[in-house]
């Protein structure tokens, strides 16, 4: 975009923002709703149409943030917006690129993509839902993020041997969206699943880690299974064979730095899968191979500068808007202001979930949890209807398909720098109707089947 073209956007978008402050609707909301309202409506004209760089909407936020909103809310420090730039969010991104930039160094990576796609026979389908499925179940188990960042690892050499660019975009949604439906499938595969888990153990509802699994684990089936066809068809190729030949320099393979990588990245692999047993998060694991790579020399000053950082404080500002709006109460504003308790109960599910669905795709998905079920728990329903309810804003709560900013899967495969936001739009619209649908016809009466 030139010049011309960002100074007009940027223009537009503010005029925009005026006069929105302006519609009646605002005037049932207080100030710091207002002004958070019109924050976010920026900061999603900015990421959707790419007026400027992602990474430069965060600070966009950051400063509204600052100087207009903290001023407004009583008793509000700046670290409320500041900290989601450094948080155990940021830290586990940070290790799971580390990881990646250690098996890609070495051309690891390669050796791991190549065993892939021999499984597959090369055949481009195959191949697409592998990559899908591989990093689902791994997901199920391990951090999203950590999860991305490995597959991502292992998807470029692949990705940069293509000429079919529509095939290499489907390879990347496939690893991004795979990892965001894998968490599903487990209390520990994603934050949201766990507030859920601990809500409905206070209230008193049948539902523990075994019988999740049991109704989660199809449910992660049939959307991964969606989720291939969607990408298969949106995204036509002319691939005949997915290829991969291994760079016939291998001296770096054979270097016995290598097997300090694999050992390391076994062993954060093993923490981040047993959390529950050490009790050290996820983050702080994944300072291990930060610590070790660069402390030793396996990684240099290069490899550090080259780490994307962009994305990292791409995710900041979506965290920081997240915390905008707990801190102002527009999200409990938009909630409550619905009525939902007047409604039948189907409407309710539909509702909430719809509403955890959008909302999820602009904040994260734990904060969107911490908004939501909460409110659902707070209305008078038995404990059957009330774990159905909330295990499917849960589940909706990880449906976040839509932008970059939406997961950090999704921003971390944009940082491959192959993809357009309008391509992620595209597939993760798809893929969230169908979840959606998903949701409502299918998983209601499993659940309550289970519980019962």
């Amino acid at each position: 975009m030139n010049t011309l073209k960002r100074l007009f956007g940027l223009l537009l978008t503010a005029i925009i923002a005026v006069l929105l402050y302006q519609l009646p609707v605002m005037t049932s909301m207080t100030v710091p709703q207002k002004i958070t309202a019109i924050i976010f409506i920026v900061a999603a004209i900015l990421w959707i149409f790419e007026i400027v760089p992602l990474y430069v909407t965060s600070f966009v936020i950051l400063i509204l943030e600052v100087l207009w909103l903290l001023p407004k809310i009583e008793g509000a420090k700046a670290t409320t917006f500041l900290s989601p730039f450094f948080s155990t969010t940021i830290l586990l991104f940070l290790g799971g690129f580390v990881l990646a930039k250690g098996l890609e160094a070495y051309k690891i990576d390669e050796l791991v993509a190549e065993k892939i796609i021999e499984n597959t026979g090369g055949k481009p389908g195959i191949t697409l839902f592998a990559f899908l499925a591989v990093s689902g179940f791994l997901s199920m188990w391990m951090s999203n993020t950590a999860v991305t960042a490995l597959m991502l690892a292992v998807t470029l050499p692949v990705v940069r041997k293509l000429t079919d660019k529509n095939y290499a975009k489907a390879l990347l949604i496939a690893i991004a969206f795979g990892a965001n439906i894998g968490g599903m499938g487990t209390p520990i595969g994603t934050p949201p699943n766990a507030i859920a888990l601990d809500y409905l153990k206070k209230a008193g509802a049948n539902v523990n880690f075994a019988n999740w699994v049991l109704f989660a684990f199809p449910y992660v089936v049939i959307l991964i299974a969606l989720t291939w066809l969607v990408l298969y068809f949106l995204f036509p190729h002319k691939v005949d064979r997915v290829e991969m030949h291994v760079s016939s320099d291998t001296s770096k393979r054979n270097d016995p730095r290598v097997k300090v990588i694999i050992i390391v990245s076994i062993i954060t692999a093993l923490l981040w899968l047993t959390e529950s047993l050490h009790k050290v998060d996820a983050a702080y694991v994944a300072l291990v191979p930060v610590l070790i790579y660069f402390s030793f020399g396996i990684l240099k000053r290069d490899d550090f500068n080259s780490l994307s950082w962009d994305v990292l404080i791409l995710m900041g500002g979506g965290l920081s808007l997240g915390a905008a709006f707990k801190a102002s109460g527009l999200g409990t504003y938009i909630v409550n202001s619905l009525g939902i308790s007047n409604l039948s109960f189907t409407a309710q599910v539909a509702l909430l979930a719809g509403i955890t669905a959008l909302i999820t795709n602009f904040m994260s998905n734990t904060s969107t949890a911490a908004l939501i079920i909460p409110l659902a728990m707070g209305l008078n329903l038995d404990p059957v209807h009330q774990a159905i309810l909330v295990v499917a804003i849960s589940l909706s709560a990880s449906a976040s398909m839509l932008l970059p900013i939406s997961t950090p899967p999704n921003a971390i495969v944009y940082s491959s720098g192959e993809l357009k936001v309008v391509d992620m739009l595209k597939a993760g619209f798809a893929v969230l109707i169908l979840q959606y649908t998903l949701l409502l016809t299918f998983e209601r009466f499993m659940i309550q089947l289970i519980i019962k």
